[in-house]
């Protein structure tokens, strides 16, 4: 799996990866009406839409996210079904309704204090654990979205995989069975990629707004760049194999090339041979035509000797050649005379 395919993957996770924030109308009335009159007590004046906004925002953001409002606000209800609207400071002691003063708390915790002030322990441990449901739900956020980001990823590079390992089992590099295996492996890396990208990013903007909001707004522009790498991945795959194939008949030829070099260097050798054979027979052919010719049945004798012993050096015997028998001639007639 190249480079290009992992940026292709988390690109499109990331683009395709939605976390949106409850606004105050988008929850039910029952939820809307905490956000009003939580922690009011009859005849009282309710907040007004700019405090009910506040007191929705003490929700930690991760427990007001989803992938879209209905979700969002089922979230919402789900994190305020044991909640209460806390004070601080208790209307017995002067404390006001206002969202400065409120903490969302476990009613049962809430109905233990009674009139009591908040210690500073109190409002630390309510801290912490406003962080930490924050922490949980954006985790919890993440997973949910990560299978949809799995399925991004691997469908992204599926494609590719079987473009890339088909023309490699048409180059002859792999087989079938291999290519198979390696798209296989490609997409799942794709999907683990995917499915990264998209718990991370769903992590990150369900923990925070303002990322939620910029990831909304740039997710047109990472569709069209993931699109865009997409096509350039697919021309890259075209002009990787076009390049690997003049490769591989630039090899053919530098190989042909060689054994041709072979062949010449071989016939330059068997020439050269033939050439030093025609030259030693040309040497003895003239040895041979320019002896002297002695007259006599002693002069013929010799002369046989000598083509005998010619012969011989050759490496010629009676074998080769009907004219060469083991002839008794050689024997008679003394070499030189009496």
């Amino acid at each position: 799996m190249t480079d290009d395919s992992h940026r292709n993957s988390a690109v499109n996770a990331a683009a395709t990866t939605k976390i949106q924030h409850a606004q105050l109308q988008d929850i039910p009335l029952s939820a809307a009406r905490r956000m009003y009159k939580g922690g009011i007590r009859a005849g009282e004046p309710i907040r007004t839409r700019v405090e009910a906004q506040q007191m929705l925002k003490k929700i930690p953001p991760s427990g007001r996210a989803g992938v879209d409002s209905k979700s969002a606000a089922n979230n919402v209800e789900q994190y305020l079904s044991d909640k209460h609207a806390s004070h601080i400071k208790p209307h017995s002691k002067g404390g006001s309704n206002n969202p400065n003063n409120i903490k969302w708390e476990n009613a049962k915790d809430n109905m233990a204090r009674g009139d009591k002030t908040m210690t500073w322990q109190e409002k630390v441990r309510l801290d912490a654990k406003w962080h930490f449901d924050n922490l949980t739900g954006a985790v919890k956020a993440g997973i949910q979205a990560a299978p949809m980001g799995a399925t991004v990823g691997a469908m992204t590079s599926l494609p590719f995989s079987l473009l890339t390992n088909g023309l490699r089992v048409v180059r002859g590099e792999i087989s079938g069975q291999e290519a198979a295996t390696a798209t296989l492996k490609d997409t799942v890396i794709g999907g683990a990629v995917g499915g990264a990208t998209a718990f991370a990013t769903a992590t990150v903007a369900a923990a925070c707004p303002p990322i939620a909001i910029a990831i909304t707004t740039v997710a047109p522009a990472l569709a069209v760049v993931g699109a865009t790498g997409m096509v350039y991945e697919f021309f890259q795959i075209l002009d990787n194999h076009k390049q690997a194939v003049k490769a591989y008949y630039e090899s053919l030829t530098q190989q042909e090339l060689e054994h041709l070099q072979a062949i010449e260097d071989e016939l330059i050798y068997e020439h050269k041979k033939n050439l030093e054979f025609l030259s030693q027979a040309e040497a003895i052919n003239r040895e041979i035509t320019t002896r002297p010719i002695a007259s006599g049945i002693e002069g013929a004798i010799h002369r046989l000797r000598e083509s005998v012993a010619i012969a011989q050096s050759l490496g010629l015997t009676s074998a080769d050649s009907k004219l060469l028998p083991d002839s008794y001639l050689l024997g008679i007639a003394p070499e030189n005379k009496k």
